[in-house]
């Protein structure tokens, strides 16, 4: 949250818009259940009870998953560089769909998609597409 602080302050943010309410007491047990960490690692690294830490990482899951259906539409390029964007960059939108996939594991995979899993497919490339990159497919 200091960091945080410290770049919106750099970057002239304005104090009204800038207050961030982020709670990042739980990023070690997510950052670990991300990284392949058993689920009695993760219990002990949390202390929280099994309920409340299904539902942490799910809360987490659903924010990576937002983020990485976040639009990416530049207003504007001067020589190919975007220079004002109202949506998240993709490559951004990449990493979080990529964490996403690494934190949706039993026990708190959603047992009910909602999605096709060939959406994937469809946002990279449209990813792609708005970076300005070569169309060819990635494979993860």
């Amino acid at each position: 949250m200091d960091r945080l602080a410290e770049v919106q302050k750099m970057h002239s943010v304005d104090d009204s818009i800038g207050v961030c309410d982020f709670d990042i007491s739980n990023y070690a047990v997510v950052s670990a259940w991300a990284a392949g960490c058993t689920w009695n690692e993760a219990l002990a690294i949390s202390g929280a009870s099994p309920g409340d830490l299904a539902r942490t990482l799910s809360r987490a899951l659903d924010g990576l998953r937002q983020l990485g259906n976040l639009p990416y539409s530049p207003v504007r390029k001067m020589d190919g560089i975007p220079l004002t964007s109202p949506g998240i960059h993709p490559e951004v939108r990449r990493l979080c769909r990529d964490a996403a996939r690494f934190l949706n594991r039993y026990p708190v995979r959603d047992p009910l998609a909602l999605t096709d899993p060939s959406v994937d497919a469809v946002l990279l490339d449209l990813d792609e597409l708005d970076s300005g990159a070569d169309a060819t497919p990635r494979l993860n």
